[in-house]
């Protein structure tokens, strides 16, 4: 797999570049993650809660893992927001499975508009000032 960064305007020091690339391939993870989440919410309990252990609040601590998780997954969809929508699934298909870029832009565009995408999460991620 190469994950290189193309030169120019939007450089990113090496360990957030790829931290950002594998927060982007983990979007379908997360996703099936929030989903099995809301369905750990559904439990019934039917005994009060006992003692002080901390366990007390389950689906507390499960909502706000789900929360957290859809705030990445949200981050993710905004900032692909800002490419324009001829060059998305593009830049999509080539983070996530290594695709060649589409033949109906020339590749500089793509590697242009998949910097500022990256760049942009890197900001949102607050990984750079």
């Amino acid at each position: 797999m190469r994950d290189y960064q193309r030169k120019g305007k939007y450089i990113l020091p090496k360990a957030v570049y790829h931290q950002v690339l594998w927060k982007i391939r983990d979007y379908y993870r997360l996703e099936e993650e929030a989903k099995r989440l809301l369905e750990l919410c559904g439990v019934q309990y039917t005994d009060m809660p006992r003692g002080s252990t901390p366990s007390y609040d389950k689906i507390g601590n499960i909502v706000q893992k789900r929360e957290e998780i859809h705030k990445t997954i949200h981050k993710i969809d905004d900032c692909l927001l800002y490419i324009p929508s001829e060059y998305r699934k593009g830049i999509w298909d080539n983070i996530h499975y290594q695709k060649a870029f589409p033949l109906d832009a020339d590749r500089s565009t793509y590697g242009r508009y998949k910097s500022l995408y990256i760049y942009m999460l890197a900001k949102r991620f607050n990984l750079i000032n």
